[in-house]
């Protein structure tokens, strides 16, 4: 454990700093208000070095904006006021052990603005993925869906924002100075070549995506996904008889525009099969004719039956007939349809399939699933689908990457990258941020013994990592299924400890 001043640098400070190297010919010098002769940026010789044009005050141009944006920018760049403390009874081995401060993977306690800061020291451009399941500001006041969750105005005050930013969970502006800051921080620890993930619903949809367009580029920007979250609503009633059964993923890239997804493997499960037991291996069926587009009829004759087969196709005869000699086309049986071709996996030179959408994945089974590892016990409701982060994690993080998740709640992402590496023995390691919420009194998870959302995480990870240990045991040795705990708190003035973090 090292020692480190208490605060961290001023995120202004290095912009200015960077900016002056860029451009030194247009830093000058100043008299601030009190007075003092201060560094400064001329801003008519900056437009001549960057020879573009700058929009002044008050002209009319293209900008998302709401009350109190620009003080939650501020607050992204203001330094931390606290401190990484360890917690090693808390904390859990890479074998399992209690107490063991050995693992890589962490678990940080406190307020996530003030934690990204930290992290921002040890770790910037270094996370490859980063998922976060923010507060959906469904109307209720409420931090997070679940029974477990804080009132908005108190966790923005104690996070630093000021009441007239905050607001109430029903506007979108509170919303908004919330998470604004933090995905600030969150674009200067992703890795150039990496991917943040934000899960959202159609509440603050169109408002995330202007935001994501603004602070992580929106060429940076790579999809949205759907998943559904059921099959369907069934025995419900609404008003205009519609109703939601999915949400959205969005994904944007790092700075280097590099990032991309893992693929599907091309298998039995996308199509692929080999009933025949051809000896060139599996193959799909590709139908050659396309209806309507104006395109040369060509014909084919079926050697075995002598049916005569016409049709609109984009291919040539000689293709055609040369797939016929090697065997590839599929006559049907009966002459009114069309032949088709097979289309071998083995032949692929991109042997993975492009990601679409992420399918089904019921939020009623993760629910009962998580039940299932507390034996029985309603700890916490609705988390995310572990197999949904898991599939995630597959796709966008490889050997030794780092994970973070700076709204980790009941700790999902923690138990997917374990899961996974024990499928791939990757070795990917995890950073989870959590605000020790309090819990209801009244809840079945307080009678159970927990006070707060981060003791359920941690208990979660050690469960799940007592799980995989005995599902995997030829692997467990060399898994890393523990996690140290780190607390964000105040210090005295002066010298303080952090946790150090891990350095790429």
């Amino acid at each position: 454990m090292e020692q480190r001043k208490m605060h961290t640098p001023s995120r202004a400070d290095e912009n200015f700093r960077q900016l002056a190297a860029l451009f030194p010919r247009a830093v000058t010098e100043t008299v601030d208000a009190e007075g003092r002769v201060v560094r400064a940026i001329d801003k008519d010789v900056l437009m001549e070095e960057i020879g573009g044009a700058v929009v002044e005050g008050g002209a009319e141009c293209y900008q998302f904006t709401w009350p109190g944006k620009r003080q939650a920018a501020l607050l992204a760049g203001a330094p931390a006021a606290q401190t990484l403390c360890p917690c090693r009874e808390e904390s859990v081995g890479k074998d399992g052990t209690p107490g063991g401060f050995d693992s890589e993977n962490l678990w940080i306690e406190g307020d996530n603005l003030e934690a990204l800061k930290l992290l921002r020291e040890t770790h910037q451009g270094s996370i490859r993925m980063i998922y976060i399941d923010p507060p959906y500001n469904t109307g209720h006041d409420l931090l997070y869906q679940d029974d477990f969750s804080q009132n908005l105005d108190a966790y923005l005050a104690g996070g630093g924002q000021a009441e007239d930013a905050a607001g109430s969970g029903r506007l979108h502006a509170g919303w908004l100075s919330m998470i604004y800051p933090r995905l600030l921080l969150a674009r200067d620890l992703l890795a150039e070549d990496g991917v943040i993930l934000i899960s959202i619903d159609d509440h603050e949809a169109a408002n995330l995506k202007k935001m994501g367009d603004e602070v992580f580029g929106e060429e940076q920007f790579l999809c949205c996904f759907n998943w559904n979250t059921k099959k369907a609503a069934q025995g419900m009633a609404t008003v205009h008889m519609v109703v939601s059964n999915h949400e959205y993923i969005l994904a944007y890239c790092g700075r280097g525009n590099t990032f991309r997804f893992r693929g599907l493997d091309r298998d039995e499960k996308n199509g692929f099969s080999n009933p025949d037991q051809d000896p060139r291996g599996p193959w799909k069926r590709q139908y050659l004719q396309r209806l309507g587009q104006g395109l040369p009829v060509r014909t084919l004759v079926d050697p075995a039956t002598g049916h005569v087969f016409s049709f609109e196709t984009p291919y040539t005869q000689d293709k055609l007939d040369r797939w016929v000699a090697e065997n590839r086309i599929l006559f049907p049986e009966d002459p009114a349809r069309y032949p088709a071709r097979k289309e071998f996996l083995a032949e692929y030179p991109n042997r993975q399939q492009l990601v679409t959408s992420l399918g089904l994945y019921p939020t009623k089974a993760a629910t009962e699933k998580l039940y299932r590892l507390f034996d029985g016990e309603k700890i916490f409701t609705n988390p995310k689908p572990d197999a949904l982060i898991q599939f995630l994690v597959e796709q966008a993080a490889g050997p030794g990457d780092i994970v973070l998740d700076f709204f980790a709640g009941s700790a999902t992402t923690g138990q997917a990258v374990m899961q996974q590496n024990a499928r791939d023995g990757d070795g990917r390691t995890f950073i989870l941020v959590q605000l020790p919420e309090p819990i209801d009194p009244r809840s079945a998870a307080a009678r159970a013994g927990y006070r707060d959302i981060c003791a359920i995480g941690r208990e979660r990870l050690r469960r799940a990592g007592a799980q995989i240990r005995a599902e995997h045991p030829d692997a467990a040795p060399g898994l890393d299924l523990g996690f140290r705990v780190l607390r964000c708190s105040s210090s005295p003035q002066g010298e303080a400890p952090v946790a150090e973090g891990k350095e790429q």
